[in-house]
């Protein structure tokens, strides 16, 4: 059956909204907006633990003072302006709900990153892939916009990636990912399909992230370091080598230098 069960939905408005989310936490003292905290303008997605981890104790941060409190850290390199979020999940669902609240927050500009597994030969741990589309087959995007081909992200903010990864002197391929929401189900027709069709790798979060930025009207771009391979007749997973984790930490700082150009 299709997604969303009920196809008048996209003729309704939702009966809340994350900004009122926020209030509620306020009215009931956790601080949903942090008692009137600046917001950070943009923000770093972060899946990996060890990857905000990493940031926040390498980095001068402060956390946020609401609900978000030790997962939202901003950078003060820059200000304050950009932060980096962590600890909230991964997944298209659990993406789009801190998604949501960040935007109710205030902040508009927005990379994800993290890991994904390769499609295709020749993508090895450790190397990076920056995202120009996303097929869409999770079922979060769906409750925002009905089907219309690969989710995009913005353009802009997408080319100051890409320049900033460039500017590291470190080599990227470029091309589309296969989000999914169930990697414990990912068969080889599925993987061959979407390899011909020109993803390059499989991840859990871009279309969704895609779909609901372009709902709402805000910048978001993503790039992903090659964690496992599924191109091989049996799965090889990588995901806590030294490459993989030097790939995520060299994406953090490209991602920190296009959003603070912005």
């Amino acid at each position: 059956m299709p997604v969303p069960l009920r196809s008048d939905k996209y003729r309704e408005p939702s009966l809340f909204s994350p900004g009122r989310f926020l209030e509620y936490m306020d009215e009931t003292g956790f601080k949903g907006t942090g008692e009137n905290a600046a917001p950070p303008e943009a923000v770093i997605l972060s899946y990996q633990p060890a990857l905000f981890a990493y940031v926040t104790r390498n980095h001068p941060v402060r956390f946020h003072p609401g609900m978000f409190r030790k997962k939202l850290a901003y950078l003060e390199e820059t200000g304050g302006r950009v932060a980096i979020m962590g600890g909230f999940g991964f997944g298209a669902p659990a993406a789009v709900a801190t998604f949501e609240e960040l935007m109710a927050l205030g902040a508009r500009s927005f990379v994800s990153m993290g890991t994904a597994g390769a499609l295709v030969p020749g993508l090895r741990p450790g190397d990076l892939v920056l995202c120009d589309g996303a097929f869409r087959d999770e079922g979060t995007s769906y409750h925002y916009m009905p089907d219309g081909g690969p989710a995009l992200p913005d353009e802009a903010l997408t080319e100051a990636l890409a320049e900033a990864i460039g500017e590291a002197g470190i080599g990227f391929r470029r091309g589309r990912s296969w989000t999914t929401d169930a990697p414990y189900r990912e068969t080889r027709a599925e993987i061959d399909a979407f390899a011909a069709e020109g993803a390059l790798v499989v991840e859990m979060e871009a279309s969704a992230l895609f779909t609901v930025a372009r709902y709402r009207g805000v910048a978001l771009a993503s790039a992903f370091t090659v964690s496992d391979s599924l191109a091989e007749p049996e799965w090889k997973p990588d995901f806590l080598s030294k490459p993989t984790n030097a790939g995520l930490e060299t994406l953090y700082r490209a991602a920190l230098t296009a959003l603070a150009a912005g």
